[in-house]
This record gives C-alpha cells, structure tokens and sequence, in this order.
C-alpha cells in the first residue's frame, strides 16, 4: 500500500491542509488587526492565544483516548466553525481588542484538545511507512501555513476580517465533513475512564517513562523547541535590526528556516526518513548554521545559515516522531501524543525571555547559546538511535 492510500487518507489530508491554511490566514488576520492596538495589545492577544496550548494539551490526550481520536477532533473542529463563524460576524462592524483577546482564548483552548488527537491521526492508517506518513502531512501543512499569511494579507485589504474569519469557518467545516466520512481502519476504540483525569495523567508519564526510547525523544523536542522558534521569532529580528537589514530581508531570512525543513520533509515523504547516524547530526548541522549567522552579517550567510536549521532540525524530527508514535501504547496514543506536544509548547514560554535577556547583552551571545542548545540534544537523540526501529503495533 502506498503511503497515501490508506483508506481516506487522502481526503483527510486535503481538508486538513485547507483547515491549517485557513488557520494560517486568521493567525495573520488576528495578528494584524492587533497591531493596530499598539506593540502591548499584539502581544496580550498572542499570549492569551499559547498559554492554552501549555497549560491545556496534556488534558486534550486524556479527552481523546478517552472518548476517542477522531470523535475529540471532529467536536472541536465543530466548535471552531462556531467560533469563527460567530467571529465573522461579530467584526462586521469591526473588531474591538476585547473581540481578537476572546477568539485567541477560544482557539487556544480549542486547539490544545484538538493537537494530541492530530498529532497521532496518520497512525491510525496503518503501521507501515509511517515516517513517509507523518512527513507528508507535515510538508503539505507546512506549504499551506507558508501560503496564509501572505493569503491573509490580500483579503485584510478586500474584505477585512470578516472574509477571513468566514474563509477559515469554511475550511473547519471542510475538515469536520471530511472526519464525518472518513474511518480509519486501524482506530482504536475509545478507553474506558477510569480515575480522574489527574490519575490518567499520572498513569500516561508513568508508561512513557518505563516505555524505552520515549524520555530521550521527549528531551531531544525539547531542546528544539527551546532554541528554534525563539531564533526565528526572537534572536533573528534583533539581528536583522542591528545589522541594517530592511524587514523585507529579514522576513527572506526568516522564511529559510521554513524553506530548509520543507525540502528535509518532502524528501522523507519520498524516501523516508534518514538513516540513525544522519538523523542524529542534524542538531550539529543546525547548530553550524547558527553559528554562521552570529559570525557573518550578509543577507545570503543568513539565508544559508537559517535554511540549515531548517534543514538540520527536521533531519532529527523525521527521524524522532515516527519512532516515538511506532513505541506509543494503542491506549494512549493520545496521551503520548500531548507529551511532544506539551514538549514543543512549554519551553517557548521560558526560553524566550531568557533568551532575550542574552540577546539584551548581545545578539551574538543569544545566538551562541542557541546553539549550545541545540548540540545539547545530540546525546538525547544518539540514545534513542541505538535502539533498534520499533515496528509499530497494529491498532
């Protein structure tokens, strides 16, 4: 069986794709309506927005092993039509700070239930070619969350945010039908609760410490996600600013990171993910890149330098992922799944401060400490290379 003809996988893609485009262009919709309010209001509406997806993801684990993963997904897409349509509405007659702090507390909230669910879905189309799986929903999503913001800009100039908000209600609703129909042959059937939600919790750490291989996975995303977005959100624009650079060349940088992991992830779609050895010189190779952009200041050295992080993290990712959803118990796949995602979200919300306290001294030393960081999940990700491949288990 190819690796997208799985019984309804495909149909799930595309309307997974036109769903995460639309997200892309409310992102960039709400994050410019915001702006409008000042430097203090953007921010308030970016944070009301993430600290949901930390404080809240490892509960969306519980809620869909639970009561199942595509029936968790499928109820908070159905809330998210709601939200934006009502969105839509309500901004006829414009959008009031209060309104952009209220739809980012909601998608927040939605979408950290909703993440765990998604992160495992693809599994549930069976064992085999996983990785190749994995790393075509992430290429396709990645190409649509690159097309939204310039996307979003277009329509804030036609039809304002009522267009956009309309056109991702649309898409929400695309991929609720699409889960409607659509049933995996390999999904699990529901668990039963048993003890609150705390001793669920309890009960999923307490496996994925005992399951090999998992605590290292769990650390490797971790020193990532502590050291690739603050670069791109954080470190990278102070540079561009110190070194002259117009937003429009900082914004070419920036978009080498994405650029970078979206060639590593259409190559792992089409030959799977790379072998132990290479996986595990992707932090090396990002770090290289790292240290390229503190040490020289021209536009091409830093889009070399970026799309070699790009390229050098999602050499490890495509390696990590696979194998840590193939180790994952059929019951709680969910519960797994809220691990990485809570892994990707919680070092964000410390590293970033901490991070622009570094580059408040020195751009140069956040930048070297970004990539210490990032040699740091070398040892990490070698100890889950020297564990033989799991095959997946059948659910």
């Amino acid at each position: 069986m190819g690796v997208a003809q799985g019984r309804g996988f495909r149909p799930w893609l595309a309307a997974s794709t036109a769903s995460v485009f639309g997200d892309s262009v409310t992102f960039f919709a709400i994050g410019w309506a915001a702006a409008g309010f000042g430097a203090d209001a953007a921010s308030l509406v970016l944070t009301i927005e993430g600290i949901p997806l930390a404080v809240l993801v490892l509960a969306g684990g519980v809620l869909a092993d639970r009561i199942g993963i595509r029936r968790t997904m499928a109820a908070c897409d159905a809330a998210m039509v709601l939200v934006m349509a009502a969105f839509a509405v309500g901004a006829i007659d414009g959008a009031g700070l209060w309104m952009l702090v209220a739809v980012g507390a909601l998608s927040g909230t939605i979408q950290a239930l909703r993440r765990p669910a998604e992160g495992v879905f693809p599994r549930l189309f069976g064992a085999e070619d996983l990785d190749r799986r994995m790393a075509l929903v992430g290429s396709a999503h990645q190409i649509a969350r690159t097309a939204g913001p310039a996307t979003g800009g277009f329509l804030i100039g036609h039809g304002g945010l009522p267009l956009t908000a309309g056109l991702d209600a649309a898409t929400y609703a695309i991929v609720l039908v699409a889960l409607l129909l659509v049933r995996p042959p390999h999904e699990p059937a529901p668990a039963p609760a048993q003890g609150s939600v705390w001793h669920s919790l309890a009960d999923g750490a307490r496996t994925a410490v005992r399951t090999p291989g998992v605590v290292p996975v769990l650390v490797a995303i971790t020193g990532l996600a502590a050291t690739v977005l603050p670069l791109v959100m954080l470190a990278l624009p102070l540079a561009g600013r110190e070194r002259g650079w117009t937003a429009a060349e900082t914004g070419l940088v920036s978009g080498a990171w994405v650029a970078g992991g979206l060639v590593m992830t259409l190559a792992v779609a089409r030959w799977g993910a790379p072998r132990a050895p290479v996986a595990v010189a992707g932090p090396a190779l990002a770090a290289g890149g790292v240290v390229l952009l503190a040490v020289r200041t021209e536009i091409w050295a830093g889009i070399l330098a970026v799309g070699l992080v790009g390229v050098g993290t999602t050499m490890l990712t495509s390696y990590l992922l696979p194998a840590y959803v193939a180790r994952t118990p059929p019951e709680m796949l969910a519960r797994f799944s809220s691990l990485t995602q809570l892994a990707q979200t919680g070092p964000v919300l410390l590293a970033t401060p901490l991070l622009g306290v570094a580059a408040g001294v020195d751009v140069r030393l956040a930048l070297a400490v970004i990539a210490a960081l990032l040699l740091a999940t070398v040892p990490a990700a070698a100890r889950v290379a020297r564990l033989p491949r799991p095959i997946p288990r059948r659910v």
